[in-house]
């Protein structure tokens, strides 16, 4: 697969040099970006995209070679795309070193599981045993495909507890909780029971239900995220639907916005066995490493570019721009779709910037199921930002907000 850091890696003068083609296209006006040639064609014919020296890179780096011997990679080359870079590691004698090889792809940041070396940081974390085998599996993971899945996540009696509370929530039994259902009313609203029937989201059902708050701060809920914070975590929102969502393919970034862009994750726990056709949800492997869209040619949020002056007809075009790119993006970059038919207790964890949905929902099965946004309890959701902001503790796990109720 192509991923962003091969922009990284990618040596202009070396291409064009190395093939002549290449450099006469550009020269007369039929190709703008030689990189963007590599990335559709270019690899496809297994063009070498920078100079590597084999032998100076194996006889100075004796590390590549146990990273070899314990199967790590297959060879030299590949360890180099792989490893050698963030750790910065020459390609061969004269070539540049960069200044912060293990900096974010982004230019919106992250957390630590996003540098250019995070394996090597979970290794030595194991190594020194700050963190378990199994943590270890969870993070790689997490570090390599943007989303880990954690099967039969919590105890039976919290599962019960706050699928009661969700059919209560959809039965109108919680009073003062809003509902968002744009086939009914294109603003929150209280509950109908035709939200029952619909695309809906009850809308942090967590602020009213001490059940939901329980599932959502779970043991191994907050374990997960608590090794990828370095911090308590902020539930700074919660959707509980009664079905699927039907949404199409998107970055949480784009919608969901705090002070540190990247700063956050998502969950999603399956309340019940979920059937194909129920309105699954699906997500791109790898697609956490995309080239950042930027609203206005800067932002990383529409919220962020609206907020700066952009109207709200304009960001209307650039999210429909956006997601058509998210499309050809994937397959430019060979991310995978993935398609989750989960297991009552199932979590699903995903990454601020993995493109996700959900399929179109049935009329006659349900997907009860809880979604948390969640950031480091000091950085702040951008609603705090609108009015007054309101922050309570939940036991000694952490701490949740809303940006609906007073």
């Amino acid at each position: 697969m192509i991923e962003q850091k091969m922009r990284k890696l990618f040596d202009t003068e070396y291409y064009l040099t190395r093939y002549p083609d290449i450099a006469q296209a550009v020269q007369d006006g039929k190709l703008r970006d030689p990189f963007e040639h590599f990335v559709r064609r270019g690899h496809v014919e297994h063009r070498v995209p920078y100079q590597f020296d084999e032998a100076f890179y194996g006889q100075h780096y004796p590390q590549a070679a146990q990273d070899i011997a314990q199967g790590l990679v297959p060879d030299l080359r590949t360890h180099f795309e792989t490893i050698g870079w963030f750790r910065g590691y020459l390609p061969y004698a004269k070539a540049d070193r960069p200044a912060d090889p293990a900096a974010t792809g982004s230019a919106f940041g992250g957390f630590w599981v996003d540098k250019g070396d995070a394996l090597d940081r979970i290794a030595g974390r194991l190594e020194t045993g700050q963190i378990t085998a199994e943590d270890a599996e969870h993070l790689s993971h997490w570090a390599q495909n943007g989303y880990l899945i954690i099967p039969n996540a919590f105890p039976a009696d919290e599962l019960e507890a706050a699928l009661e509370a969700l059919d209560r929530a959809y039965a109108g039994d919680f009073e003062g909780v809003s509902f968002l259902a744009e086939q009914i009313q294109p603003k929150p609203a209280r509950f109908d029971p035709r939200m029952r029937d619909v695309p809906a989201k009850v809308l942090d059902l967590h602020w009213f239900s001490e059940a939901i708050r329980n599932l959502v701060f779970s043991d191994r809920v907050v374990r997960f995220i608590n090794l990828v914070f370095e911090s308590k975590p902020l539930a700074s929102q919660t959707l509980g639907f009664y079905r699927g969502s039907g949404q199409s393919g998107h970055q949480d970034s784009a919608y969901v916005t705090y002070s540190q862009q990247r700063a956050f994750l998502a969950s999603w726990i399956a309340l019940e066995d979920v059937e194909a056709g129920a309105g699954e949800l699906f997500y791109f492997e790898r697609s956490h490493t995309l080239p950042d869209f930027l609203y206005r040619g800067r932002y990383k949020s529409h919220g962020e570019a609206t907020r700066a002056g952009l109207p709200r007809d304009a960001a209307s075009r650039e999210i429909s721009l956006h997601m058509k790119r998210l499309e050809e993006t994937t397959r430019q970059f060979g991310c995978v779709e993935k398609r989750l038919l989960a297991r009552r207790g199932d979590v699903l964890f995903w990454h601020a910037d993995l493109v996700h949905g959900g399929t179109p929902i049935s009329a006659s099965r349900t997907r009860r199921s809880v979604v948390t946004h969640y950031c480091p309890w000091r950085v702040a959701p951008l609603y705090f930002e609108r009015h007054m902001a309101s922050l309570r503790r939940h036991q000694d796990r952490g701490y949740y907000s809303t940006t609906y109720y007073r």
